[in-house]
C-alpha cells in the first residue's frame, strides 16, 4: 500500500508542477519585524510586507541570492546579505524600496546579523579574520561605509544586542545543523549555548544549557529569547534574571529562524510566518499569498553533458547511447543527428545500453515512483517493461549479453543479476559481502559472466559464471586483489588485472593507505582447454607453400570452423581454468580501465601513483593515459594521454575515450589510433523545473530508504516523513530551495553526514577581490599597514604578497593609492581591489605617512587570505608551545585526517620527533579518513639503536618517535575522522584530551548516484561501532579528559586557554620523566666475540 501511495502523490505532483497560483504561500524564511512592516525572504528575494501579512512588495529581484535581512531599529532600512558576484556581503536597502547599498566587499563570507542599536552601523559575521575554526567574527560596518570595525576576537555564529548597546546575547559557534547539513536534535559536542556578555565590563554570563543547541538569541525588553531543541523539537524560549521558559510548543514543525522588535517576535515554521505577542504569550499565523514571477521556473532548454552518467557504443560504433539529465540520447559517431530517445522531463532515465543487434536499448525508469526496467526498440519506442527488483532498491545497469537474450545489473545491496530480457526472469548470480565494489564483463558470445567477488580479508577474486548451467569457477586464489575483467572478442582470453601489494590500501577509510603505491599485473585467462597461451614462443620456421588444392581444403575448413562457431565456444572446457592464467608482460603499474579491441589487443588506462608528485598549486598529480599492449610485437605502446575511461562496441573495432572533464572521443581500432571528439552539442534537453525537482525531491526519500546503513531508519516512519513534507514542494520557487526543503526532511533521521547540496541552482558570475595578506587599521584618517603574513617562503601555496623579497613593505607602513586611485580612512580598502584577484596591482606606499615622500610597488594579489592567517596561526602556535616548554615540545596542528592532515602530520611531526613531548593540535578537524596512521606513529615503542663509526649522532629504530607525554586538543568543530583520532587516541592511551566534546559524527558518508542535475544527496551508509560491540560516538561526540572553555574573557585579551592548558599538562608530565631513547652507545666492547 506505501509503494502505491508514493506513486499517486508523485503523480499529484505532475498536476501541480503546472499550477501558477500561491495562495496560502510556504517555503517563506528568515522573517525580520519593524514597528509597521514584516519582511522575509521567498525563493532568495526579500519581500516586505505590513504586519498582517498583506500588501507584499517585493524589494529585490536579483537571480542571485537575498538573505538574512534585518530593520533598522527606526524601521526605515533593511540590512541583508546580497551573494552577489558570487561573494557574500553586507547590503542596505530602503524598507520602501529602492537600490541597494553595498557596505562591504571583503573576499570572505560576511553575513548580516543585526544594527546597532542607534542605526548607524550594520552588525555582521565575518571570517575575514578568523585564522582557524569554523565561526567567524562579530563587525560592525557604518551605513556610510569604510572600513568595519570588530566588535570582538571570541568568535560569534549569531547575536544580538541589548536595547542600550551594553549587552550581546550571543552563540559562540555554529549548530551541527547548519549550510548543507541536516541533523535535527543532535546532542553530540556541536552544540551552542547562548551567552550573555557584558560589553562594559569584559564578563559574561551563560543562559542555563545542557546537552543540546541554543540559537537564534534576541533581545525582547529585559528578555533574552532564543530557539532551543532541548525538549525536541526546536522552539521559543525566554530567559529573563535566571528563570527559564517555553513560548511556543507547536512540535510538529521546527523553528528555523526568529527575529523581534519592541515586544513582538517573528518566527518560520512549517514554511510559514508567525508573529507572537510577547505580553500574552499568543502567537498569530500570518496568512500571506504571493504572485510573483519566478525565474527558476521558466522550462528552458539545458546542456545534458554535465549531468552526464554513462556512455556506450553501439555495436558497430555508429552511435553512441549517452545517458544524461535523466535522458537516454543516441548521439552520432559521424553522420547524422542527435536525438532524445525518452524526453522525459520529470523522470530520471539512464543506464542506456545498447543490444548487440543494435536494434533494441535497455534503461532503468523510475516513471512509476520506483525504478523499472524498459526495454526499448534503437528509436527509443518501448516494447516492454519490468520491476528492477522485488524488494526496493537502486539498481545499476551493467551490461547485455553478447547474444542479446540477458541483461546483467546490479543493486544497492551488492547483488549481482541476470534478467531474461524477453521474460524478465531474474536470476541472483552472486551477492559481495562489502560496499566496497566490483566489476563485471560478459563474453560476446553471452555464455560465461564474469565477475570479482571480495574476500573477507578485503581481497577480490575473480570469477567465472556460466549462464546456462548457472556454475561458478574461482578463477584467482584470495592471494592477490584481481580487478577488471574483459573478454577477447574471440572469446578466446579473458583478461584481468590483478595485484599482491594492493593489502594495505584495500579499505579505503584507513589513513595508512594514504601515498600506498598500488601495482597491479595484467593477465590472461586461456578459457577453453584445449586453447593456447597468447604468449607461445615464436617460430622461424619455414611454412609449406600450399598448392591449390591445399588452399580450397583450407577455405573449407574456414567455412565449417564459422559454421561451428557457436558450438565450439559452447564446448569450450573450463574446468581447471584456474591453471591457464598466463600473466603478461607488462610493467606493474597502476590501472584501472581495461578492454580488448577487434585487433585482440589489450587497451588499458595507467594512472599515476599516489604520492608520486604533487603540483604546483598543491594537488596530487592525476595522470592518467591510454595505452596498449601489442600481442603481436609484444609491448606497451602509449595510446593517448588524459583517458580516464575507456570501452569499445561490441564488434570492438571501436574506442570510446572519456578524457577530462567527461569529455568523449572514439577511435577506430588500428596501427595507429587517432581520437576524434564526439559531437555533443545536440545532447540537449528540455527540462521543466519544477516536474525534474519533484523528481529530485522523491529520489532523496528513495536514496535514504536504499542506503542508508540501517535498513529500518532506526524505527522512523519514513513514509510519513515523506508526506509531512511533500505539500511543501508546490511553493519551492528555486533549486536552492528544493535542497533546503530536502535537509530539513532528511533531518527527521537524527544522524550526521546526511548531507544535501549543489544541483542546477543560479550560478553567479564571480568578480573576486584581490587580497593583500595583511591587516589593516585607520590612524589619522589614513590606512596602516597592521599586519604582514609572510606565509612560508618555499611554498607556493602560501605566497604573501607584501613579504616577497624586494618589495621592501614593513608593518606600520602608509597606504596612499590603488592602480592611481587614492585611498582614505573613509574609502574601504576591498572595494578599490574587486576584481583584482591573482594580477598584479600597484600600491603607493610611504614610510613616514607622507604621500610626497611614497614610492610605487607592484605586487601580484591573492583571490583569499585564509591559508596564509591559518599558517600563521599554527606557526604562532607552535613556537608558543616551544617557548613555554623550552623546547621540551612540538607542537603539529591536523586540519583534516584526509590528505591535508597527512601532509601536515608529515610535514610538522618528524621534524619535531626530537622532542620528548608533543601536543597534537585537531581542533576544526574536518575528518575524511580513521586516522589509524597517526596513532600508529604516536604508539611507536624504542625496539633499538644504531651506532656508526664516525658521527655523534646515534640513530633508532623506529627512526623518529615520539616517547614522552602528549596531549591532543579537541573541540565542538571536530568530527567524522576528527572524532575518530581522539577517540583512538584516547582508547590506545597515548595522552590525555583537552579541550571541548567533538561534533559526534561516525555514520559514515555516501555510496548513492547523484542527482539527475546533478546535485548531490550524502547518505550515510555505513557505522562505527567499538571493540566492545556498541555503537558509539555517534550523536555523542568523544569528550576531553579535561573539559576546558575558550572563555570568550579570555580570548578577547589574546589568549587561548584550551592551547594553555595543553602547555601545562606537557609540563607536568614531563616532571621526573626519564628518556627511553639513548643518545648515546653503550661502551665499546673490549672482548673479542662480544
Amino acid at each position: 500500500m506505501k509503494k502505491t501511495t508514493l506513486a499517486l502523490l508523485l503523480g499529484s505532483l505532475s498536476t501541480l508542477a503546472a499550477a501558477p497560483a500561491l495562495a496560502g504561500t510556504k517555503m517563506l524564511q528568515s522573517p525580520t519585524i519593524s514597528s509597521q512592516h514584516i519582511a522575509f525572504v521567498y525563493a532568495g528575494d526579500i519581500y516586505r510586507a505590513d504586519k498582517k501579512g498583506q500588501s507584499v512588495t517585493r524589494l529585490t529581484s536579483h537571480a542571485a541570492e537575498e538573505n538574512q535581512p534585518h530593520f533598522s531599529p527606526d524601521g526605515k532600512w533593511l540590512a541583508y546579505t546580497g551573494a552577489y558576484d558570487n561573494n557574500q556581503d553586507v547590503y542596505i536597502i530602503p524598507t520602501q524600496g529602492g537600490q541597494p547599498q553595498r557596505l562591504t566587499w571583503h573576499a570572505g563570507r560576511d553575513e548580516v546579523v543585526g544594527w546597532s542599536k542607534d542605526g548607524k552601523a550594520v552588525l555582521f559575521t565575518s571570517y575575514r579574520e578568523t585564522a582557524n575554526g569554523r565561526t567567524g567574527q562579530l563587525y560592525q560596518v557604518s551605513v556610510e561605509g569604510g572600513l568595519p570595525e570588530q566588535i570582538m576576537r571570541a568568535t560569534v555564529a549569531d547575536g544580538d544586542l541589548s536595547a542600550d548597546g551594553r549587552y550581546l546575547a550571543y552563540t559562540p559557534h555554529k549548530p551541527a545543523h547548519r549550510d548543507s547539513s541536516g541533523w535535527r536534535n543532535h546532542r553530540g559536542g556541536t552544540t551552542p549555548p547562548v551567552w550573555i556578555y557584558d560589553l562594559k565590563r569584559n564578563s559574561y554570563e551563560e543562559v542555563p544549557h545542557g546537552n543540546f543547541s541554543d540559537t537564534n538569541p534576541l533581545w525582547v525588553g529585559d528578555k533574552v529569547y532564543f530557539l532551543s531543541d532541548r525538549n525536541r523539537s526546536r522552539q521559543l524560549f525566554a530567559f529573563n534574571k535566571g528563570k527559564l521558559n517555553q513560548v511556543t510548543d507547536n512540535t510538529q514543525w521546527d523553528i528555523t529562524s526568529a527575529d523581534a522588535h519592541g515586544d513582538e517576535v517573528i518566527y518560520a515554521q512549517g514554511g510559514e510566518l508567525y508573529v507572537l505577542d510577547s505580553k500574552k504569550g499568543r502567537s498569530t499565523k500570518l496568512d500571506i499569498s504571493l504572485n510573483v514571477d519566478l525565474p527558476q521556473w521558466r522550462a528552458e532548454w539545458k546542456d545534458a553533458m554535465p549531468s552526464m552518467t554513462n556512455a556506450v557504443l553501439s555495436a558497430t560504433g555508429k552511435r553512441v547511447l549517452i545517458s544524461a539529465r535523466g535522458e537516454i540520447f543516441s548521439v552520432p559517431v559521424e553522420d547524422g543527428a542527435s536525438k532524445n530517445l525518452t524526453t522525459s522531463s520529470g523522470k530520471n532515465e539512464r543506464d542506456g545500453l545498447w543490444s548487440p543487434s543494435g536494434e533494441e536499448l535497455v534503461y532503468i525508469t523510475d516513471e512509476k515512483g520506483q525504478y523499472q526496467i524498459v526495454v526499448a526498440d534503437q528509436f527509443g519506442q518501448e516494447k516492454r517493461r519490468f520491476a528492477a527488483t522485488d524488494k526496493p532498491a537502486d539498481v545499476y545497469l551493467r551490461h547485455i549479453s553478447g547474444d542479446g537474450k540477458h541483461l546483467i545489473f546490479s543493486d544497492s545491496r551488492q547483488k549481482l543479476w541476470l534478467m531474461a530480457l524477453d521474460s524478465g526472469k531474474k536470476t541472483e548470480v552472486m551477492e559481495d559481502i562489502a560496499m566496497l565494489g566490483f566489476d563485471s564483463a560478459v563474453s560476446q558470445d553471452g555464455r560465461l559472466l564474469a565477475y570479482t567477488k571480495r574476500n573477507t580479508n578485503y581481497l577480490a577474486d575473480l570469477y567465472l559464471y556460466e549462464i546456462e548451467t548457472g556454475k561458478h569457477h574461482k578463477i584467482t586464489d584470495g592471494m592477490s586483489n584481481s580487478a577488471l575483467p574483459a573478454f577477447s572478442p574471440d572469446g578466446n582470453y579473458l583478461y584481468f588485472a590483478s595485484s599482491t601489494n594492493s593489502g594495505p590500501t584495500a579499505f579505503f577509510l584507513d589513513m595508512s593507505t594514504q601515498e600506498k603505491p598500488q601495482r597491479f599485473g595484467l593477465y590472461a585467462v586461456v578459457l577453453d582447454k584445449q586453447g593456447k597461451s597468447p604468449l607461445l614462443p615464436k617460430l622461424a620456421d619455414e611454412e609449406a607453400r600450399a598448392n591449390d588444392s591445399d588452399k580450397d581444403k583450407d577455405a573449407k575448413d574456414d567455412k565449417d570452423k564459422k559454421d561451428d562457431k557457436d558450438k565450439a565456444s559452447k564446448a569450450a572446457d573450463l574446468d581447471g581454468v584456474a591453471q591457464r592464467v598466463v600473466a603478461l608482460p607488462v610493467d606493474k603499474r597502476f590501472y584501472t580501465k581495461l578492454a580488448v579491441g577487434s585487433d585482440n589487443n589489450l587497451y588499458f588506462v595507467e594512472h599515476s601513483q599516489a604520492g608520486a608528485a604533487v603540483q604546483a598549486s598543491g594537488n596530487p598529480e592525476r595522470d592518467a593515459d591510454l595505452k596498449r599492449f601489442n600481442l603481436e610485437k609484444r609491448e606497451v605502446q602509449d595510446v593517448e594521454k588524459q583517458i580516464f575511461d575507456i570501452s569499445t562496441s561490441a564488434d570492438g573495432k571501436v574506442l570510446l575515450l572519456t578524457g577530462k572533464g567527461n569529455k568523449l572521443s572514439t577511435a577506430k581500432i588500428g596501427d595507429s589510433i587517432k581520437a576524434t571528439p564526439l559531437k555533443t552539442d545536440g545532447v540537449q534537453a528540455l527540462i521543466d523545473p519544477r516536474q525534474e525537482w519533484a523528481q529530485i525531491f522523491a529520489e532523496a526519500w528513495r536514496n535514504e530508504r536504499d542506503y542508508f546503513y540501517d535498513a529500518n531508519m532506526h524505527g522512523l516512519n519514513w513514509q510519513k516523513v515523506y508526506e509531512q513534507f511533500l505539500p511543501l514542494l508546490k511553493d519551492v520557487g528555486r533549486r536552492e530551495d528544493l535542497n533546503w526543503l530536502i535537509r530539513e526532511m532528511i533531518a527527521q533521521m537524527e544522524v550526521g553526514h546526511n548531507v544535501v547540496y549543489g544541483g542546477d541552482g543560479h550560478k553567479e558570475k564571480p568578480v573576486k577581490v584581490g587580497m593583500l595578506g595583511a591587516d589593516f587599521k585607520i590612524e589619522k584618517g589614513q590606512y596602516k599597514i597592521a599586519r604582514i603574513f609572510t606565509g612560508e617562503r618555499w611554498n607556493p601555496e602560501l605566497h604573501a604578497p607584501l613579504a616577497v623579497p624586494g618589495i621592501d613593505i614593513q608593518e606600520g607602513d602608509t597606504l596612499h593609492a590603488i592602480d592611481g586611485q587614492p585611498l582614505s580612512g573613509k574609502d574601504n580598502i576591498y572595494q578599490l581591489l574587486t576584481g583584482k584577484a591573482k594580477t598584479q596591482v600597484r600600491l603607493l606606499v610611504s614610510r613616514n605617512g607622507k604621500e610626497k615622500d611614497a614610492k610605487t610597488v607592484v605586487v601580484e594579489t591573492l583571490d583569499g587570505d585564509r591559508k596564509l592567517r591559518h599558517w600563521h596561526w599554527v606557526e604562532q602556535n607552535r613556537q608558543y608551545v616551544s617557548e613555554k616548554t623550552n623546547g621540551k615540545a612540538g607542537y603539529v596542528y591536523l586540519p583534516n585526517t584526509a590528505g591535508a592532515g597527512y601532509t601536515n602530520f608529515n610535514r610538522m611531526f618528524y621534524a619535531q620527533a626530537d622532542k620528548p613531548a608533543m601536543v597534537i593540535d585537531e581542533r576544526s578537524n574536518s575528518g575524511g579518513q580513521a586516522a589509524n596512521y597517526i596513532t600508529d606513529v604516536l604508539s611507536r615503542q624504542y625496539l633499538a639503536g644504531w651506532k656508526y663509526r664516525s658521527g655523534s649522532m646515534v640513530l633508532s629504530t623506529p627512526a623518529t618517535a615520539v616517547y614522552g607525554p602528549k596531549v591532543m586538543l579537541i573541540d565542538q568543530d571536530a568530527g567524522s575522522g576528527g572524532d575518530f583520532l581522539p577517540y583512538s587516541f584516547k582508547r590506545m592511551k597515548l595522552g590525555k584530551t583537552i579541550g571541548k566534546t567533538t561534533w559526534g559524527g561516525l555514520i559514515g558518508v555516501s555510496a548513492n548516484r547523484n542527482f539527475v542535475d546533478g546535485g548531490r544527496l550524502n547518505v550515510p551508509h555505513f557505522r562505527f561501532f567499538t571493540p566492545e560491540h556498541e555503537w558509539r560516538v555517534e550523536n555523542e561526540g568523544v569528550a576531553p579528559d579535561i573539559d576546558v572553555e575558550l572563555d570568550p574573557v579570555a580570548v578577547n585579551r589574546g589568549e587561548d586557554p584550551q592551547l594553555q592548558r595543553a602547555i601545562a599538562e606537557v609540563l607536568k608530565d614531563l616532571e621526573g620523566y626519564k628518556p627511553v631513547r639513548f643518545n648515546q652507545a653503550p661502551a665499546m666492547p673490549k672482548e673479542l666475540g662480544k
